[in-house]
């Protein structure tokens, strides 16, 4: 070989070295952004204070929900579509500066980029589509492995908040009947005209007296009743707020079994590419060129990139790990289950398309649990109201003695028996409960408006959420319509011409870079559409895409 000639040589069996090994892109880059490092899956639900209370009741039974790191709002029952819009596009040009910034932003750093001379033709140097994936995504995971459906049914069934709150509702059964007992009777005994010695001529009294009394509250405003019609709307209510609570903890899962699919694929693409780094590089070792300088330059480069890629790899281990624990605390399994959590399902999930804008805003306002709870905290503060103006009247006490004993023995006389018949109420003069009166009138006035605030927020939700389901399902038609054939296209051209000496090795790689860009962009939109498929169905409260 001429000396001269060996630099341009060494130069392109580099980087058909590089392109054969296969593109290397950080495992993590397929996630959603908002990862679990950032922002956690993991909600301390609350029922919240009841709808239409007029008082401020510490949160029942619940921890407080703090845990929201990443700004999502759990605490809220909103699915904020356009948030997770952070799928990368592919660039529109070669950027391979850029593209290698961003590789060692993510803990990656690619080789500096070799001069580019004309390419010479190297013994199994050509590039095959096949080093660039473009199926992965569509894996559906192990046959035995947990599906969306069972995740949901496990959840509901397990999670310990779900069923930490669902005492809330023992507890309102347990206030409904407390409301509706009546008022204990009272029984008065007592003894009167004792004298101080004995009665007699010189100091006449009595005779001594013996009582018996029963005192009978009676309701005749009828605030027993105003008040279990209290407790039963609470209870209502606060059966509509759980109900919410599950609708945000099946979002929850939602958005758990989606990050360990998509770390999931991540992992398979992070091995694919080990696997065959590993094989080129057996290849070259048992390459009869193996004393020669070039050949060694190119096992020595492909060693440094197969060490880059392990890195990768464990990082991909690393995030399947934590989406398999994240999932794992939803549905309240041990740790060692949690690790054995594998997924099963693609991605692409295939479903009827959605209703109309329209048809889903009807179905929201109808089926949401949160407006549901609102509309009943109205019904619940007219209650309220009702009970409030039923205690401007207190009990009235009816007195009866049945029995009152004049012990005349000291004066030689038969003792006398007789009864007594009383009637003991307030006068409504001063207090008439006019404060909580007007309380609970303000607090109707209140309700509503909140109602009107909801409902709002829900059809805003909406609007988002079917924007963004509309939106990722365009972005899924434009990258596989226009930009995969025509990377595939340029990529196959590019190495025919690699091949016959036509183009630099700079020009090839280039080819491949923008193919594996296009790719990895094929894959974030087809998760940002899976997101935001199951983001329509938390933003109208019903199961409408699978």
């Amino acid at each position: 070989m001429d000396i001269r000639r060996r630099p341009s040589a060494v130069a392109a069996l580099l980087a058909a070295v590089a392109l054969l090994s296969g593109p290397v892109w950080p495992a993590r880059g397929q996630q959603d952004p908002s990862s679990q490092r950032q922002n956690p899956i993991l909600e301390f639900p609350d029922l919240g204070p009841i709808r239409g209370s007029t008082e401020a009741p510490p949160l029942p039974g619940s921890l407080d929900p703090s845990m929201d790191l990443g700004g999502t709002g759990l605490n809220t029952p909103a699915v904020m579509g356009g948030k997770r819009r952070t799928g990368r596009l592919p660039r529109g040009g070669k950027q391979r500066a850029a593209a290698s910034s961003l590789a060692a932003n993510r803990g990656m750093q690619l080789p500096e980029s070799l001069p580019a001379p004309a390419a010479a033709a190297m013994p199994g140097s050509a590039v095959t589509l096949t080093t660039i994936d473009v199926t992965i995504i569509d894996d559906p995971g192990p046959a035995d492995g947990i599906t969306l459906d069972e995740a949901i049914e496990r959840m509901t069934r397990s999670n310990l908040d779900i069923r930490a709150l669902r005492h809330e509702l023992t507890q309102a059964d347990a206030d409904i009947l407390t409301a509706g007992l009546r008022t204990n009777p009272l029984i008065y005994m007592d003894t009167q005209f004792i004298p101080y010695g004995t009665f007699d001529n010189a100091h006449p009294g009595g005779p001594t007296q013996y009582d018996v009394n029963v005192t009978m509250p009676m309701d005749l405003s009828k605030k027993r009743q105003a008040r279990t019609t209290v407790a039963r709307m609470a209870r209502s209510t606060l059966e509509a707020q759980f109900q919410d609570v599950t609708r945000r903890q099946i979002d929850n899962v939602y958005r758990a079994f989606v990050t360990l699919q998509s770390a999931r694929i991540d992992r398979l693409a992070a091995a694919a590419t080990v696997e065959r780094q590993t094989q080129r590089l057996a290849d070259l070792r048992a390459s009869p060129d193996r004393d020669k300088d070039h050949v060694e330059d190119a096992i020595t480069h492909l060693e440094l990139a197969l060490e880059r890629s392990r890195v990768t790899l464990g990082d991909a281990n690393e995030a399947y790990e934590d989406a398999r624990e994240g999932l794992g605390v939803l549905l309240s399994v041990s740790p060692d289950e949690a690790a054995r959590l594998e997924p099963r399902g693609v991605l692409r999930d295939a479903g009827p398309p959605p209703p109309s804008l329209e048809e889903a805003e009807s179905l929201a306002l109808k089926c949401r649990p949160d407006l549901r709870a609102a509309r009943l905290g109205v019904t619940r503060a007219g209650a309220e109201l009702s009970l409030q103006r039923a205690n401007r009247i207190d009990d009235v006490y009816l007195f009866y003695d049945p029995i009152t004993i004049q012990d005349n023995s000291p004066f030689g006389s038969p003792s006398s028996k007789s009864w007594a018949l009383g009637l003991t109420f307030a006068l409504p003069i001063f207090n008439r409960n006019q404060g909580n009166i007007a309380r609970a009138q303000s607090n109707i006035g209140q309700s509503k408006l909140e109602v009107s605030s909801l409902e709002r927020r829900v059809l805003s939700e909406v609007r988002l959420a079917d924007r963004e389901f509309r939106r990722s399902l365009e972005a899924i038609e434009q990258i596989e319509r226009s930009m995969l054939p025509r990377a595939r296209s340029v990529l196959a051209r590019r190495q025919t011409q690699f091949t016959a000496g036509e183009i630099s090795v700079d020009d090839l790689e280039g080819a491949v870079e923008d193919m594996a860009e296009v790719t990895q962009s094929h894959r974030d939109a087809v998760v940002r559409h899976r997101r935001a498929m199951l983001e329509l169905n938390t933003a109208v409260g019903l199961r409408l895409l699978p």
